[in-house]
């Protein structure tokens, strides 16, 4: 099957990084890693994520807004990747509900 947007959801602490993949036409999340708190395993788990779906799909990549700052952002769009900071009165607290 071929997937248009991958969107990996990344819980980020000083220690670790948290890693999952999210297919909307599955509604299915996959592939939760936890790795060390490096951008080159980020963008590893990235592109082994494209070659497991479709090579062709595009990529978009959060994490809340916390004790990383923007560096981590930085890191992943310099290297050309797709990447959001989601503020935490964004983030739903149930399936459907918000902050």
């Amino acid at each position: 099957m071929s997937y248009s947007t991958i969107f990996v959801g990344m819980d980020v602490h000083k220690d670790s990084f948290t890693l999952c993949c999210y297919l909307p036409e599955t509604d299915k999340a996959w592939g939760t890693q936890k790795i060390a708190p490096d951008t080159n395993l980020v963008i590893r788990y990235l592109e082994s994520a494209r070659r497991y779906c479709d090579l062709n799909a595009d990529v978009v990549c959060g994490y809340e807004a916390g004790c990383l700052g923007y560096s981590l952002y930085r890191e992943l769009t310099s290297a050309g990747v797709n990447c959001v900071i989601l503020a935490p009165s964004t983030m739903p607290l149930e399936a459907g509900k918000s902050a």
